[in-house]
């Protein structure tokens, strides 16, 4: 693993003796895309979760009144079953 990272160093310092100040201007702007990605994909993810907070809020509120519905026709029944009774 060691190895590995002295090559990848060996490697920036020759690309930096060959391409001098170019090579801080390329890797500037890689960083800069990696920014921009990464904001990107920030916007995206907080989009996403936007989209499924709305989804379950929906969700939500369809339950409630589906217990609502449930609640008032378990009402109902108790009611009709002590009229019938008496």
């Amino acid at each position: 693993m060691l190895a590995l990272a002295d090559m990848a160093n060996d490697l920036e310092q020759l690309l930096r003796e060959v391409f001098g100040e170019s090579l801080n201007r390329v890797t500037q702007f890689q960083s800069d895309q990696v920014k921009k990605l990464q904001a990107k994909l920030q916007q995206l993810a907080r989009e996403a979760v936007k989209d499924e907070f709305t989804h379950l809020h929906t969700e939500i509120a369809d339950l409630r009144s589906r217990i609502a519905t449930l609640e008032a026709e378990r009402a109902r029944a108790a009611a009709d079953s002590i009229q019938s009774s008496f």
